[in-house]
Order: structure tokens, then sequence, then C-alpha cells
């Protein structure tokens, strides 16, 4: 009877030591995550912003945000920022286009820093 217990106190313990160390699937962990954009306005203008075709709200200048933008899948992608603003001198609006150094994934961060002047 005690080797019985002895036994499944062994057993028990391993399962509970292989079931808290087995990694999870990563995919699993992966799938709709968020990686963070730093965008800073260090131009004379405030700016209106489109991150990855959704307009994103404008930046007053000399401000900056730190937006989320969510993944759809395990793979890392270059985020695309449009960056708009009103010059004085011209009717319609200028844009610049900027796009992430590297491909973010889950977790990851990337700073853009626009500057407009005359």
């Amino acid at each position: 009877m005690k080797k019985i217990i002895n036994t499944s106190i062994i057993l028990l313990t391993a399962a509970i030591i292989t079931l808290a160390f087995t990694p999870n699937e990563a995919s699993a962990d992966k799938a709709g995550c968020d990686a963070f954009l730093y965008i800073a306005n260090n131009s004379l203008f405030e700016i209106n912003l489109t991150i990855d075709g959704f307009p994103s709200g404008n930046l007053l200048v000399g401000k900056n945000k730190t937006y989320t933008v969510t993944l759809a899948g395990d793979t890392g992608k270059r985020i695309k920022v449009k960056a708009e603003y009103l010059d004085p001198d011209y009717i319609d609006p200028k844009t610049i286009n900027y796009v992430t150094k590297t491909k973010l994934e889950c977790g990851m961060s990337d700073t853009i820093y626009v500057a407009f002047s005359k």
C-alpha cells in the first residue's frame, strides 16, 4: 500500500511538472497580438495620421503618441503611416508616407519622427 502511494505521488508530481513547463503553441499565442508604434510630431504643422489605411486622428505640433497596431497573424508586417498636413501656401494638403524600418512582430515597437519645415 505504501509503495502504491509513493509511486502515485511521484507520477502525479512528474505530470504536474511536465504540464507546467510544456511550451504553448506559438501560433495560438501570436494570433491577434499587438505591436506598438511611437510617432513624434517635430514639425511646424499639425498632422493627420492614417496608420495602415485606418484614420488615427491628429497629432499636434511638438507632441508624441504611442499607437497600438493589432497584427492578424504570427508573421511580421511593415506598418505604413501617412502623415498629412495643411500647408498655408497650398490649397490641397500635403502628405508624406512612412514605412517602419523593420517588420513588426508581436510585442515589438518602432519609432517614426515626422518633421516638416519650410
